[in-house]
């Protein structure tokens, strides 16, 4: 019979492996998908206030068909780096923060783990409280402002626009059309110039 003195010691360097290496993640440059990195350090710094998204993408932001474009995005205060998904809507980025919206309607396990990963995410409401963020795209790093976007026109153009590319990395016996029950909500954030 195995003793409890044993379960607790292996259970306790267990909690200290995984916290060492949460913390430790805390200072890498970036994100180390699926954890949560530090700031985003290597790169250029482009200082434009006025970025073509297409260019900086190297065009696959309008390539969206077969998956998403991942880009890393780091918060200023409190520092953080993530990486998330990125939309473009007549010509400015968009970044949004699914929180039930889409993943809730996957029929599979994804629903599970992107369930559990919601249940984590504070993000959103730090960006939405102080809004200075870096974006790292193809090596490149922008300074930019998050500003949630609160105008229900664009609020809608861009959920259709979501909803149409989600259901086009997925099919139907994975992705529901219907809305799901709570949490079914989604903030999407313009990447403004920073003032």
């Amino acid at each position: 019979m195995v003793s409890v003195r044993i379960i607790l010691f292996v259970l306790l360097t267990l909690f200290i492996s995984i916290a060492g290496v949460l913390f430790a993640l805390r200072f890498a440059d970036g994100p180390v998908p699926p954890f949560q990195g530090g700031r985003l350090t290597s790169g250029p710094l482009v200082t434009d206030s006025e970025v073509d998204w297409i260019a900086a993408t190297g065009g696959e932001i309008e390539r969206q068909i077969d998956a998403p474009l991942l880009i890393e995005l780091q918060l200023v205060e409190p520092v953080g780096s993530r990486q998330t998904g990125v939309m473009l809507y007549e010509g400015q980025l968009y970044v949004p923060c699914d929180l039930g919206f889409s993943w809730n309607r996957f029929k599979d396990r994804r629903r599970i783990i992107l369930h559990l990963v919601h249940l984590f995410k504070r993000w959103h409401l730090n960006a939405n409280r102080d809004g200075r963020v870096v974006l790292r795209i193809n090596e490149k790093r922008y300074e930019r402002q998050a500003v949630r976007v609160t105008d229900p026109k664009v609020d809608a153009a861009l959920r259709a626009q979501l909803i149409a590319m989600v259901e086009n990395w997925s099919t139907p016996e994975e992705y529901g059309s219907e809305v799901p029950d709570p949490p079914n909500d989604i903030w999407f954030f313009r990447m403004d110039p920073r003032p």
